[in-house]
């Protein structure tokens, strides 16, 4: 006979067993959800989030490589290869003459015969001289003044350094560390090696090399920030360096960057300036949320990466995920063909239009959807919808912030390799060496060149060279 309905201790432990089973029932959900947010964690890779290519695990799946119009990338068929154009008489350091000695059909003699009848057969071969480094000594002479018995000696030549290497050594030194992007130790071996022991210097000596160096470059890192400033649209994005953070503002002419200790609004408006009335182009960082939507384009790249991560979780996120990636696919299609000059301004927006009415009933509708990134994804778009669409009001916006990950990238790959700057000399050599370097690529420039004349305007007093970037 079971116990009475009746019996209070019995309907004391139904009620606890009903709370017990209620409880376990709710860690049975948390846990559920914390293995599908673990699972999806697992598959994470470049296709469905910011991490890059190269931490993409052996298996993973990729995309095909495909080029403009779908094609693979690569040469396409009947495509006419490409191959080192010859250099002009000018550019020619020595000639060399070869004259054959026997038929290669009958194998008589040819010493003899004619010759200047045809055309030499010009093969060109660029190799490198040995290039030693070269001391040069200065021999500051003293005299006796005759009068007062003073010796006096003669000062160094305008433009000589006070130290012991000069601005070319100088220069590389720089180029090795900034642009090639080779830890200080590496640079001081690859130049013994290049230019022979001369050029040999300890590492103390490379870090003052560098302050000097950073000194001298100050006049076109202020010309870069003026130029960035003032320009009408400027890629921005950001990345941990050492203790503190390397923040980067581009155009396709220049290259502008600032190590500093923060990530925050305040930080991207020391970048910009506090007053900047250009378009900023940028991922969802809450720093950029101060600019106002109609002048700020969302990286549509990131999105679509976003979505194909809500698509990859299955379930009610996917829904998400898939309209997300419809939106992309509209956006990236509708820019190819204004880029290809298939589409004006107007026409582009008018096409993007159903797209944007259906991902925004989308993002209102996922609101409250089960999936807790899917639905924080649709808060957050909802309030930077407008943000999406710049690119198709304003001219010279593009839809991605690929610029500027693209010239970010080299500084990520010096920060792990050498682990950043953690003083605040080399946080502004860092600065300073990225600003130029990147830009003068940007421009097709000799780095090299650009660098040694600055650093030889500065030791003789005159105006140190312009970066160009008016």
């Amino acid at each position: 006979m079971g116990p009475s309905a009746e019996c209070p201790r019995c309907r004391e432990l139904e009620r606890t067993l009903a709370i017990r089973d209620a409880l376990h029932e709710q860690q049975i959900a948390e846990l559920r959800a914390e293995i599908r947010e673990l699972r999806a964690r697992l598959e994470l890779d470049s296709r469905n989030s910011s991490k890059p290519p190269s931490s993409d695990p052996p298996g993973a799946r990729r995309k095909p490589a495909r080029g403009p119009g779908g094609r693979k990338a690569g040469g396409q068929p009947g495509h006419e290869g490409k191959s080192r154009r010859a250099f002009a008489p000018e550019d020619i350091d020595r000639t060399e003459e070869a004259h054959p000695q026997s038929c290669h059909l009958c194998g008589g003699g040819l010493r003899g015969a004619a010759r200047g009848q045809l055309e030499p057969i010009r093969h060109q071969v660029v190799d490198l001289p040995v290039a030693l480094a070269q001391v040069t000594e200065y021999l500051l002479h003293r005299v006796f003044c005759p009068r007062c018995g003073v010796i006096t000696a003669a000062p160094l030549p305008p433009g000589v350094p006070s130290g012991a290497v000069g601005p070319r050594l100088q220069a590389v030194f720089a180029l090795m560390v900034g642009r090639f992007r080779l830890s200080r130790r590496e640079a001081l071996e690859a130049v013994v090696s290049l230019f022979g022991p001369k050029a040999e210097v300890s590492l103390g000596t490379l870090s003052a090399l560098e302050g000097r160096t950073s000194a001298a470059l100050a006049p076109a890192w202020e010309e870069a920030k003026a130029a960035m400033r003032a320009s009408a649209v400027a890629h921005a994005d950001e990345t941990s360096y050492g203790p503190g953070w390397l923040w980067i503002a581009c155009t396709p002419e220049l290259s502008f960057f600032l190590v500093d200790p923060n990530r925050s609004r305040a930080a991207c408006q020391r970048l910009l300036g506090e007053d900047f009335a250009g378009v900023i182009v940028t991922d969802r960082w809450a720093s950029y949320h101060h600019h106002p939507l109609r002048r700020r384009q969302l990286c549509w790249a990131h999105l679509k990466r976003n979505g194909q991560e809500l698509v990859d979780r299955g379930g009610s996120a996917a829904r998400v995920g898939r309209a997300v990636l419809r939106a992309a696919d509209a956006a990236f299609s509708a820019w190819e063909d204004h880029r290809a000059g298939r589409l004006t301004m107007p026409s582009m927006a008018r096409r993007l239009a159903p797209a944007r009415r259906e991902l925004l009933h989308a993002l209102r509708r996922g609101r409250t959807n089960a999936d807790r990134k899917a639905a924080a994804l649709c808060n957050d778009l909802l309030k930077l919808f407008l943000s999406l669409w710049t690119f198709a009001r304003r001219p010279g916006v593009e839809p991605t912030n690929n610029l500027a990950e693209r010239e970010i990238r080299p500084a990520v790959l010096w920060r792990k390799a050498c682990f950043g700057a953690s003083c605040d000399a080399g946080r502004r050599f860092t600065e300073r060496i990225l600003t130029v370097a990147r830009t003068l690529r940007r421009q097709g420039r000799d780095i090299l060149a650009f660098i040694e004349a600055t650093i030889r305007a500065g030791l003789a007093g005159k105006r140190a060279p312009l970066l160009r970037t008016a």
